[in-house]
């Protein structure tokens, strides 16, 4: 998934960027982009995180930024599946429930399902539970078996961070705050420029 930030309808701030240099102009572009881009990663975690049950750190290294330039006045925003920057899915291990209150576990003991994994994806929906679902890869990876016996298992793989981005709330969100951000940028760069400048 790719965000693509650059300057566009460049008529309100046209005449300020004609009393600079040509250096200097692209410079304000340039500038105003790229602070845009760094708010918008921001936001981009903001977003992910309160929806969606995963760590901080996990969505803002599953994000790259290939910033602008004097030359090149357009930033590109990177949202890959994972930190490790390849495929579009995530493992439910990182969404394994990590706490429990008593008055859950004294019911799932209750229930007798205590010892049975749950994983919270969404947050304030609740542990699910998945049938044959186990811990393997030495605590790194959920499996779950194909069939009745032992084995073949699968990786157990649910939604990247590419597409909880695309998530129609998160998704309108970041990009009303880019469009803001970026006017409001680019007047703070042409009036350093204009400081420089005098």
């Amino acid at each position: 998934m790719q965000i693509s930030i650059k300057l566009t309808g460049l008529d309100r701030v046209q005449a300020k960027l004609a009393s600079l240099s040509a250096a200097q102009a692209s410079g304000a572009i340039s500038m105003a982009i790229n602070k845009t881009t760094a708010k918008a990663k921001a936001e981009i975690n903001r977003a992910i995180t309160q929806r969606y049950q995963i760590a901080r750190a996990e969505v803002a290294n599953s994000v790259a930024i290939n910033a602008a330039s004097k030359s090149k006045p357009r930033a590109v925003i990177t949202l890959f599946g994972s930190a490790k920057k390849r495929g579009r899915s995530l493992n439910l291990i990182h969404f394994t429930e990590r706490k429990v209150t008593l008055a859950q576990g004294r019911k799932r003991a209750k229930d007798g399902t205590q010892n049975q994994l749950r994983f919270n994806i969404v947050r304030g929906q609740g542990g699910k539970m998945i049938p044959g679902s186990f811990v393997g890869n030495k605590g790194r990876t959920i499996f779950r078996r194909t069939g009745d016996k032992r084995l073949p298992i699968e990786p157990v793989q649910v939604v990247g961070i590419g597409q909880m981005f695309n998530f129609r709330s998160i998704h309108t969100r970041v990009l009303a705050k880019i469009n803001k951000d970026l006017a409001t940028e680019m007047d703070r760069a042409i009036a350093q420029k204009l400081r420089t400048a005098a």
